[in-house]
């Protein structure tokens, strides 16, 4: 009978789990700061093409602004490529941004790269980022202009 040493069955073992596989593949890490409150939700999309951006996120995470008037979220085994994120603060819960009179008043929301706009949306290439080989972090303050 022939034997099998550990090397194999570890090879064997992480073939047969694909999510072993992944963990080696990097991620985004999303901190955004300076919320205007702690009310409500937080919603964090993350695009990956020019095609999807405001259409379909790759990938959704949503929770609460932390006492600090932060949120930080960890998006995981992301294949090499350009994203994009987008971060809305619905403060109300109504399930929509609520935006004031010329954008002004109403609730937070954030692009990648600090982009900033008045009257319309930027295209993905404002706001888009690479990942490569390693964790990306995307830092979006909200009371920076």
């Amino acid at each position: 009978m022939k034997h099998i040493s550990i090397a194999h069955i570890a090879l064997i073992l992480a073939m047969l789990n694909p999510i072993t596989v992944m963990a080696a593949l990097p991620g985004v890490v999303v901190q955004v700061s300076n919320f205007s409150s702690t009310d409500g939700t937080v919603e964090v999309s993350l695009f990956d093409s020019a095609e999807s951006f405001f259409v379909k996120p790759y990938l959704q995470q949503s929770g609460k602004v932390d006492e600090n008037g932060s949120y930080t979220t960890y998006f995981a085994s992301l294949p090499a490529g350009e994203y994009a994120v987008i971060v809305i603060h619905d403060a109300n819960d109504n399930g929509q941004l609520d935006r004031g009179f010329l954008d002004v008043g109403g609730e937070d929301y954030g692009y990648s790269n600090q982009v900033q706009t008045w009257f319309f949306r930027p295209d993905f290439d404002e706001v888009k980022f690479v990942v490569g080989d390693t964790d990306v972090v995307v830092e979006i303050d909200l009371g920076n202009p």
